[in-house]
């Protein structure tokens, strides 16, 4: 979808949503803290967008005032599309929210919920998991968004989307995590999920997230590292690019990229340009050098958890060739960023001590 708020008066708020399918006429959920949600479609007619064609038939503005919002001027409400729920338009409260933006990388397969939840609560409008919407509607996100209270967070492309958030001064995060790891967690997690009942279309989305490698997972022995290896040996080259590192192909990769060496020198060329960098290895470092920049409560005391069988299904994965081959750019970016934070943090532990 592509969407665009063109101002809050306080008392009206006007703007326009267009979806893919562009003969639609958009509806809106408009949801509030205290009181019952309210649906309604679009209520103005948008000459300049079938003009410059962008909807067929202009019916895809919107006012909202207080005849659809009672107590407009004082109201917490949120407006958002019907059919997905995704947010386009929130105030921001100045005694809860930071005026910042934020964008915070991270390949993970099961995200860490506590670290979110503390950090997506200073800010308006939120949206973890983003890569799992349209193209469209993550570049409408981050590059035509009314607010100046934003969180993003996902397994975004920095080529596609990093050069949009700096030029709409987005502080960058992004944080690493050792590569075996990761991928363990994604395994265990495949295995979970295809063992749950499917009648519920919550696990069915979140099992096809992993298109055609929950098939070959599935049928893993995930106990037992014969097992694996011809499990690995069975991927075909789909499923093999699902998993080639991917820290490096969304770092220093086009999307439509193969994975290789070279790439692992343009992720760190990319690293350079991003706010704070981090690891999973270095998480209480991390955590302090973002709370002192973004100036979160209580981050510092944020833990990490992992799925049970996560660090021995990593080891056992580290003694497969064929695992570390897939995994190789990735390997090699973790080690030289860890390498990287290792020394910065041992100059800035030195000065500390001197000074």
């Amino acid at each position: 979808m592509y969407f665009n708020i063109d101002a809050d008066t306080g008392l009206t708020v006007t703007g326009w949503l267009v979806m893919e399918n562009v003969t639609l006429t958009p509806e809106f959920l408009v949801t509030f803290p205290d009181r019952e949600p309210v649906s309604l479609r679009a209520n103005v007619f948008r000459s300049d967008l079938v003009h410059h064609g962008i909807h067929a038939t202009g019916m895809a503005g919107f006012q909202f005032d207080a005849h659809i919002i009672p107590d407009i001027e004082m109201a917490d409400f949120t407006i958002c599309e019907a059919s997905t729920g995704h947010p386009i338009y929130r105030r921001r409260d100045p005694k809860k929210h930071f005026a910042k933006k934020v964008m915070f990388l991270e390949v993970a397969a099961v995200p860490q919920i506590g670290m979110l939840r503390n950090l997506m609560a200073n800010f308006a409008l939120r949206y973890p998991f983003l890569e799992r919407q349209t193209l469209d509607t993550i570049n409408a996100t981050i590059t035509h968004n009314f607010s100046d209270s934003i969180f993003v967070y996902g397994h975004l492309n920095w080529l596609r989307h990093g050069g949009y958030a700096r030029e709409r001064d987005f502080t960058t995060i992004a944080l690493l995590r050792d590569p075996y790891e990761e991928l363990a967690e994604r395994l265990l997690l495949i295995q979970n999920l295809s063992r749950q009942n499917h009648s519920s279309s919550r696990l069915r989305d979140q099992l096809n997230r992993f298109g055609e490698l929950a098939a070959a997972v599935s049928e893993m022995d995930l106990q037992s590292p014969k097992s694996i290896l011809s499990g690995f040996r069975r991927l075909n080259p789909i499923q093999r690019r699902i998993l080639r590192s991917p820290m490096t192909a969304a770092l220093g990769c086009a999307p439509e990229e193969e994975v290789n060496r070279r790439h692992v020198s343009v992720a760190l060329d990319n690293l350079a340009d991003i706010s704070v960098v981090g690891s999973r290895r270095l998480f209480p470092t991390f955590s302090r050098i973002v709370a002192g920049y973004l100036g979160v409560a209580g981050f510092e005391e944020v833990g990490l958890d992992t799925l049970p069988g996560t660090l021995q299904l990593a080891k056992d994965l580290s003694d497969v060739g064929l695992v570390g081959d897939l995994l190789d750019e990735d390997i090699a970016l973790y080690n030289f960023v860890n390498e990287a934070l290792i020394e910065t943090n041992n100059a800035y532990e030195n000065h500390v001590t001197r000074n």
